[in-house]
């Protein structure tokens, strides 16, 4: 794997630099295996409407992050709204071995965008991946350890929610990015918010 030094940003309003950082994480995604990227503003990120309930799944399916993140204090959407760009990137599935490694991969691509956000100066960004966490990482787990009182997730540094566990659109978020391909079987899609 290939290191990339990314310095941190001195002028924040400084485009130019927001630009060159933002070229950085597209190689960063591409060196991991992102087939493409791009950066969008987060005014305009699509969100779904979700039911005022947490959909309830099997425990062996429910995870902290999935159908819904659980974080009953905060809202998601409102909290997403104010960070300013997005990088998105997208892993295409018909290239890969199984969905499992396709979304392994997207977790580990929106988690070192992450880090390099926080390196480049942008400690609050966001890294935000496909599918469910327990499939990937507690498949063999009878329920999602996070999901006990008291009890902290197995993979908390690998783990990342969902676009679509957010409420974002996956499917219009891929249109802003123009991918017009999208499908669920055709790639997968993860992000980084950049505060």
């Amino acid at each position: 794997m290939e290191s990339i030094r990314i310095t941190p940003e001195d002028e924040r309003g400084d485009a130019s630099k927001l630009e060159r950082f933002l070229e950085s994480l597209f190689e960063v995604a591409a060196n991991e295996g992102a087939d493409a990227c791009a950066a969008i503003e987060c005014k305009d990120l699509a969100f779904e409407e979700l039911p005022g309930d947490i959909q309830e799944v099997p425990a062996e399916e429910g995870s902290i992050f999935w159908p819904r993140v659980r974080f009953p204090n905060d809202s998601i959407q409102n909290a997403i709204r104010r960070y300013r760009h997005a990088v998105v990137f997208k892993v295409n599935i018909e290239s890969r071995d199984s969905l499992e490694e396709e979304q392994k991969m997207v977790f580990k691509i929106a988690g070192l965008m992450e880090s390099a956000c926080f390196y480049g100066g942008y400690y609050l960004s966001i890294g935000l991946a496909a599918g469910n966490c327990r499939t990937v990482f507690c498949g063999s787990e009878r329920a999602c350890q996070a999901l006990k009182m008291g009890k902290p997730c197995r993979h908390p540094l690998r783990v990342r929610p969902s676009i679509k566990a957010c409420g974002l659109n996956p499917e219009e978020i891929a249109k802003t990015a123009g991918w017009n391909d999208y499908g669920d079987k055709t790639f997968l899609t993860g992000m980084v918010l950049i505060d």
